[in-house]
């Protein structure tokens, strides 16, 4: 089996600004590029909408790695989580307080998935603010297959 990789990242040091209208609501991720990527058929970078897209013959067990430097208002717990499909993964979360004016927080999800073709993997955030904002320098996420389906 030749390995299934997809990466999408961003580096801004100035950061990417993502406002959360409702605090508690995940917006996705907005600005990416495609990084590393194995066959095509296996996993797709879609950097054009941000999202790793599972190909026809791509299905079974993904490691996901995630790393995401950010910042935002003051006093304000930012969090990311992945999703597929458009359903959050509860398990591949995480969270980070943000503390003082230019305070800068780290957090790094990671973990497990089943994906089947045409699934779709992409990235949120939120906070515990109305108008709230998470500003993102530096993302990463990666998909690596371990395990493929052979049916």
């Amino acid at each position: 089996m030749s390995d299934a990789i997809g990466e999408l990242f961003e580096i801004n040091e100035a950061g990417t600004t993502i406002t959360i209208p409702v605090a508690g609501t995940f917006e996705k991720w907005v600005t990416a590029s495609a990084g590393l990527r194995g066959p095509t058929d296996l996993v797709l970078v879609d950097a054009a909408n941000i999202q790793l897209v599972i190909g026809a013959n791509g299905g079974g067990l993904y490691q996901t790695i995630v790393g995401i430097t950010m910042m935002g208002n003051v006093n304000s717990l930012k969090e990311g989580a992945i999703f597929v499909n458009g359903v959050r993964q509860q398990k591949l979360e995480a969270n980070r307080q943000i503390g003082a004016a230019m305070d800068q927080g780290f957090f790094a999800p990671k973990g497990y998935l089943q994906l089947v073709p045409t699934d779709i993997v992409d990235l949120r955030f939120t906070a515990d603010g109305n108008g709230d904002t998470v500003v993102v320098e530096h993302v990463v996420l990666m998909l690596h297959a371990m395990l493929r389906d052979l049916n």
